[in-house]
């Protein structure tokens, strides 16, 4: 839970663009885009900071959601139903792109990246320019990433 040091700016840079030049309305293919491309840019991202000597275990995938998230009281009960389906029900999503909608359309992804910014202190992780450079952007897209994986 913490700011990468000496983190490359072409990175920030190519996330925000990415989010920028990105639809993110819901339409056939935008969710396996957002899916690929955050699997793409935390290999890039994790090449440079494994060759920095950090601590890999400060940006392991969670394994699932932290309670210090869902306990905050924005977590409402539709964002967990949301997560229930994902993690209950892998199945119910037709393909990849359809997991990639749903936790755009939910605002699962959004709104982990915000409560988290508060809950662990670290409002990087909160904004999209800034948020590659924390340790908990890599903790969250990781965790996608194995929703992703157990659906392929």
């Amino acid at each position: 839970m913490a700011t990468i040091p000496r983190y490359p700016q072409r990175f920030l840079d190519e996330h925000a663009a990415w989010h920028r030049n990105m639809s993110m309305n819901a339409r056939a293919g935008d969710g396996i885009e957002f899916l690929r491309f955050h699997r793409d840019f935390m290999r890039k991202s994790l090449r440079w900071y494994n060759k920095q000597g950090l601590s890999r275990r400060r940006v392991a995938p969670w394994p699932s959601i932290p309670l210090d998230i869902k306990r905050h009281p924005r977590w409402t009960p539709g964002l967990q139903a949301a997560e229930d389906r994902v993690t209950r029900n892998l199945g119910s999503f037709s393909s990849a792109d359809e997991l990639g909608r749903f936790l755009l359309t939910s605002f699962l992804h959004d709104t982990v990246h915000v409560i988290g910014a508060e809950v662990y202190d670290d409002p990087d992780f909160g904004q999209i320019d800034l948020a590659p450079r924390s340790t908990l952007f890599y903790n969250w897209h990781g965790l996608i990433d194995r929703w992703w994986e157990q659906r392929e």
